[in-house]
């Protein structure tokens, strides 16, 4: 069946959906239907490495959120911007010494590493990595599997220290104020001790 040029987006997407249903294979008895439909709509997609730090997270809703959009690599960073088209200071806000870029922001930076290293120190896991960036994401990944105190502390932190670089370096920029390193440690801690259960 053809779908109608003046059919509006919702209906053009439940016709797609039709077909893609109509090519699943047979609906086996012991599961249920839908879940079947919804898990052949879904398709095979890699899971990612990431998707321990989503879960379980009792982080703020926005920091969660925050934290999502850099896991993808999608931050509005200055050599984004830049790419784009649109005319930005390309140097970091936070430190002044490198052009602003996801990696830098959140790991090269020395700024955010004071931060970093100071919410790792008020956890007591001094014998994380710090440098490069990629170790220490993978360093919190690898932590935070699981259902343990600990697991669960790791992730809401980490969620909260990237949310709080973010709404530095958009402070800094767009309203002239700044914090020093150790004030934004300290709200992080804050708001995880007042966040986390149990």
């Amino acid at each position: 069946m053809n779908i109608p040029q003046q059919a509006s987006w919702m209906v053009r997407k439940i016709m797609e959906a039709r077909k893609t249903i109509q090519q699943l294979p047979e609906v086996k008895q012991r599961q249920s239907v839908i879940k079947q439909i919804y898990l052949g709509l879904l398709g095979n997609h890699n899971k990612v490495a990431w998707g321990a730090l989503m879960f379980h997270n009792e982080a703020r809703p926005k920091s969660v959120f925050t934290m999502w959009i850099q896991c993808h690599g999608r931050m509005l960073t200055a050599d984004r911007l830049t790419k784009w088209g649109i005319q930005v200071n390309p140097r970091c806000n936070l430190c002044n010494s490198a052009d602003e870029s996801h990696m830098h922001l959140f790991g090269e930076c020395s700024f955010s590493r004071a931060v970093w290293w100071r919410l790792l120190k008020w956890l007591q896991m001094c014998d994380a990595p710090v440098i490069p960036w990629t170790q220490v994401v993978t360093w919190v990944i690898i932590q935070s599997k699981g259902k343990s105190c600990k697991a669960r502390i790791l992730k809401m932190i980490y969620a909260e220290y990237i949310y709080g670089i973010w709404k530095e370096r958009n402070n800094r920029i767009f309203e002239e104020k700044s914090r020093n390193a150790e004030q934004i440690a300290r709200e992080v801690a804050c708001i995880c001790n007042i966040r986390a259960q149990g």
